[in-house]
C-alpha cells in the first residue's frame, strides 16, 4: 500500500529544548496581541497564531511523552495540571469583580466556568468572565477527545479521519448559529492538535508513515472540501506550525543561550501566566493609574508603563503559583516523558 513517509536523522532522547522554547514564543505572542488591544492596534501581527502554537505542542508533548496507562489516569494527571491553577485565577477574578466593580455573574454562569466547560455554551459564556479563559474549554475538550482516540496514534490515516470529524463538526456548527468566539476561538483550532500528535509520534520514533487509504482521502475532503463549502478555511493551524518551523530552523541557531533559557522559563509557566496576564494588562493597570493618579488621562506611554508593571507582576505571581502547585501530588508523573513537556 503506498504511503507517505517522513523520516529523521534519529528519534528525539532525553528533552527537545526547541518546543520548550517555543511555549515561551507562544506565551509572548498571545501577550503582544492582548497588549496591542489594550492600545487599540490593529491586530496585523496576529499574535493570537500563539494559541495555535499551544494547541500544536499539546498534541505533541502527548505523543512525545508515554502513552501506557488508562484513560482515567491520563485525565487525572490533566486535571491536576489544568484545574488548581485555573480554579485559583477565576476564583481571585471572581472576588476582584465583586469587591472592585460590583460585577456579580449568574449561577450557571460561574458553575460553568468551575467545570471549565462554559465556552460550549455560546459566547454569552465564553468571555464574560475573562476573555482567556475560553482556552480552557478547548484544551479539556481536546484531553476528553484524545482518549478514545488514542488508539489510532500508530494509524495515522485513522487518526487523521477522526480528527477532520472532531474539527468539523463544531466548525460547521458554531458557523452556522453565528458565536464568532466557539467558532474562531475554539473549532477553527481543533485539527491542530491532530497535527501535533503526528508530529509528537514522529520525533518519538523518528519516522511517519501515513498510509494512502480512503481514510486519509476522508480525512483531506472534510478538512479542505468541506469547509470550503461552508465559505471558510482552517487556516490558522498551518500559520501556527509555520512559525514553529520558522523559529526552530531560522531563528533557535542564532539564538543566544541567555534567550533560550529566559524562553523556557516563561514556557514552563505559559499555563500560569496565560490565566493571569490578561486582567493585570487591562483592567487592573486602568484601576490602578485612576487611584493613584486621580484626574490624570490615561495615556498611550501610562498605559504601556502599566502594563510593564502588570507583565513583571504576572511573572512573579505565576510562578509562585507555578512551583506551588508542582507540590500537588497528582502532579508528579509516574515517570517524565522523553520531552519533558507537560502539556498546556
Amino acid at each position: 500500500m503506498a504511503s507517505l513517509r517522513l523520516e529523521l536523522p534519529a528519534p528525539a532522547v532525553g528533552r527537545v529544548g526547541a518546543l520548550d522554547e517555543l511555549k515561551g514564543v507562544a506565551i509572548l505572542l498571545i501577550i503582544l496581541y492582548h497588549a496591542g488591544g489594550v492600545l487599540g492596534l490593529e491586530n496585523n501581527a496576529h499574535g493570537d497564531v500563539g494559541v495555535d502554537m499551544f494547541v500544536i505542542l499539546s498534541g505533541m508533548g502527548l505523543t512525545l511523552g508515554s502513552a501506557a496507562g488508562s484513560g482515567s489516569r491520563f485525565l487525572l494527571r490533566r486535571f491536576w495540571r489544568v484545574y488548581p491553577a485555573y480554579w485559583i485565577v477565576l476564583t481571585a477574578l471572581l472576588a476582584g469583580d465583586a469587591l472592585l466593580w460590583n460585577r456579580h455573574f449568574s449561577t450557571a454562569d460561574i458553575t460553568l466556568h468551575y467545570l471549565g466547560v462554559h465556552a460550549w455554551f455560546g459566547d454569552r459564556f465564553a468571555l464574560s468572565i475573562n476573555d482567556s479563559f475560553w482556552f480552557v474549554t478547548l484544551i479539556v475538550s481536546l484531553y476528553l477527545v484524545y482518549v478514545p482516540l488514542r488508539r489510532f496514534v500508530d494509524r495515522p490515516d485513522r487518526l487523521l479521519f477522526y480528527g477532520a470529524l472532531v474539527s468539523i463538526v463544531p466548525a460547521v456548527f458554531y458557523y452556522r448559529i453565528r458565536q464568532p468566539v466557539g467558532f474562531d476561538h475554539l473549532s477553527l483550532r481543533i485539527p491542530g492538535f491532530f497535527l501535533g500528535l503526528l508530529f509528537g509520534r514522529l520525533l518519538r520514533t523518528g519516522r511517519l508513515d501515513i498510509a494512502a487509504t480512503p481514510a486519509l482521502g476522508g480525512a483531506f475532503l472534510i478538512l479542505f472540501y468541506v469547509p470550503f463549502t461552508q465559505n471558510f478555511v482552517f487556516a490558522s493551524v498551518w500559520v501556527g506550525f509555520a512559525l514553529m518551523m520558522a523559529y526552530a530552523y531560522l531563528v533557535r541557531p542564532f539564538t543566544s543561550p541567555g534567550t533560550r533559557g529566559a524562553l523556557r522559563f516563561l514556557g514552563d509557566r505559559s499555563l500560569e501566566i496565560f490565566l493571569i496576564h490578561q486582567p493585570l494588562l487591562r483592567e487592573y493597570n486602568s484601576y490602578v493609574q485612576r487611584h493613584l493618579f486621580p484626574g490624570s488621562a490615561l495615556t498611550p506611554g501610562s498605559l504601556i508603563v502599566g502594563m510593564i508593571v502588570g507583565l513583571a507582576v504576572t511573572v512573579a505571581l505565576s510562578d509562585g503559583l507555578h512551583r506551588l502547585l508542582r507540590r500537588l501530588p497528582g502532579r508528579a508523573p509516574d515517570r517524565p516523558p522523553p520531552d519533558g513537556i507537560a502539556s498546556m
